[in-house]
């Protein structure tokens, strides 16, 4: 699914001008990103089933597409996992956002958050967490240092059993 999502954004280059077609939000969908939809949309059946029966699914949210974002207090959905490209090096070369105001990133007029994408180091904010204020950004940021986190308590525990 990625190369032909890669192939038919190459070809959409030349069918279109080169304004629009550098946006985020034009490109389509990664194999990790269905998987992710999947994981809601499977998990989203499983509520309206249980509506039927009055009993809730016995099934854990943070496993199934979601992301708890404990500083707003909403459940957010996993577009991507940690560390997954949202496209080819050569793609995003070519695309960023171009926020410039004193609180970049922060309005649906940034094409990272439109595309509900984190921004990257080719935006003109880098994605820098003491400048931009994309919440896809800083989620991505807090869910990479849990993940370091774990892994530093992972560590731990082996070097204690030796």
């Amino acid at each position: 699914m990625s190369d032909i999502r890669y192939r038919h954004w190459i070809s959409s280059m030349d069918r279109n001008s080169a304004a629009s077609v550098h946006q985020l939000k034009t490109l389509p969908p990664t194999s990790e990103a269905f998987v992710e939809n999947v994981k809601r949309e499977h998990f989203q059946a499983c509520i309206w089933r249980s509506a039927l029966t009055g009993e809730a699914p016995d099934m854990d949210t943070l496993e199934n597409g979601w992301v708890s974002d404990d500083d707003f207090g909403v459940l957010m959905p996993v577009t991507l996992p940690p560390q997954t490209e949202i496209a080819p090096a050569a793609v995003m070369k070519q695309i960023q956002c171009g926020c410039s105001s004193e609180t970049p990133c922060s309005t649906e007029r940034c094409g990272c958050v439109a595309g509900q994408m984190s921004c990257s180091a080719f935006c003109r904010c880098r994605a820098e967490i003491r400048t931009c204020r994309n919440r896809w950004t800083l989620l991505k940021q807090r869910i990479e240092d849990a993940n370091d986190s774990d892994e530093d308590e992972s560590n731990d525990e082996d070097d204690s059993d030796d």
